[in-house]
């Protein structure tokens, strides 16, 4: 291998397969023969697996932090009492995340109002939309984030923006730390991240629900929100019930999804879990990675060389091999970084390049090979193979 590690033609072949990458780039290519594969995998990430099949997180205790209010079925006058019930307790902040989005009953409309206009402790939900609209509590809200996730309308949650560039206005967990832990909510800011990965912790299982319902009924025990951050929101009694649903790489079915698996109060609680803990995902730099992609391509081209030249017989199978098991080792490191020390590795250019080299090398052979009998290029690829 290292025999034709140093050799110019390695090195030009290297090249050669990422000025390839970057041309394939630029050229839009119709894969409609390929959709029942794209609709099988459309939003599928490899760091999904870490989720799916390495349990990453399972451990992770109960929030003792979060308490999530089911606010089911109610209407604007139960939301209200839900709202003045958990506010009696003294909790840190109370984020409603449900979207008023018209005008309703005109008693329940009055008392959200009164609530949203005075109540500094209490955080309201809105969605960001092309046509302009921003709920009918917009403006009463003393705080209030957007509650868009990145990918809402393609698939699976994985990102999500802590401030609105165009706007500057934060997402709603964000807001929400705002008002219950303002020194994580500077520590998030600081990061000027335009978005961050989210680091799923927690199923609805790992949650303190209190049912909305019986809080007002006075079944429940409101203690449990004294100096907590208290979430409202829809909570589904059932995998079927799909309303504020969305995927998340915590699905059981990475592939294919079937169901949505978690509401968006979970999610929300789970990126203010990650704030507070400050327990981001790293990306590694662009540059790095494309590095590291370029100096495993060298290692790879030198390879393939040798094999090519030394052993030209068994060539495509040892190429095969060597791509298949590459292929899998360098995903299962990516995964390894990711499952173990919440660091994504984008190994995408590293996979394609030792995907292409092999096709790569054999237009470079005859390029090389032409130049040599035109203008006396000097090149390895001068000798009959074996």
């Amino acid at each position: 291998m290292f025999k034709y590690l140093f050799k110019r033609d390695t090195l030009f072949a290297t090249i050669a397969v990422f000025i390839v990458m970057g041309f394939f780039s630029f050229i839009p290519i119709n894969t409609h023969f390929l959709d029942p594969i794209h609709l099988a995998l459309s939003d599928f990430d490899y760091n999904d697996l870490a989720y799916a099949k390495m349990h990453k997180n399972e451990n992770t205790p109960t929030d003792t932090n979060i308490v999530i209010v089911n606010v089911g079925q109610g209407n604007r006058q139960d939301i209200a009492a839900m709202i003045v019930a958990v506010d009696a307790q003294n909790p840190k902040a109370i984020g409603v995340d449900i979207l008023f989005n018209d005008k309703k009953d005109a008693v329940g409309d009055s008392l959200l109002s009164k609530l949203f206009s005075n109540n500094k402790k209490l955080i309201g939900a809105y969605n960001i939309n092309a046509q302009g609209g921003r709920g009918y509590f917009y403006k009463q809200s003393a705080n209030k984030g957007f509650a868009n996730f990145v990918g809402q309308e393609e698939g699976v949650i994985r990102h999500f923006t802590p401030v609105d560039k165009k706007e500057q206005v934060p997402a709603f967990a964000v807001a929400v730390l705002k008002v219950a832990d303002p020194n994580n909510y500077k520590g998030i800011l600081k990061r000027k991240s335009t978005t961050e990965i989210i680091n799923y912790k927690r199923k609805a299982d790992k949650y303190l629900i209190i049912d909305g319902m019986d809080l007002i009924a006075g079944k429940a025990v409101p203690s449990v929100f004294a100096h907590k951050i208290v979430l409202l929101g829809y909570v589904s009694n059932s995998v079927n019930d799909v309303e504020d649903k969305h995927f998340t790489p915590m699905n059981e079915k990475y592939t294919g999804r079937a169901l949505p698996d978690m509401n968006g109060v979970f999610i929300h609680a789970n990126i203010i879990g990650m704030v507070q803990d400050q327990d981001y995902i790293h990306r590694m730099p662009a540059w790095l990675m494309w590095s590291i992609a370029f100096l495993l391509c060298w290692l790879h081209m030198s390879l393939f060389i040798k094999d090519y030249l030394d052993n030209h017989i068994w060539f495509h199978l040892l190429a095969k091999i060597a791509q298949i098991i590459s292929a899998v080792f360098f995903v299962y490191i990516g995964l390894l970084f990711f499952h173990q020390f919440d660091t994504q590795m984008n190994m995408t250019a590293t996979l394609a390049a030792i995907i292409l080299a092999v096709d790569v090398l054999y237009f470079y052979e005859a390029f090389a090979t032409w130049l040599h009998k035109k203008k006396g290029y000097k090149t390895i690829f001068t000798h009959k193979h074996d």
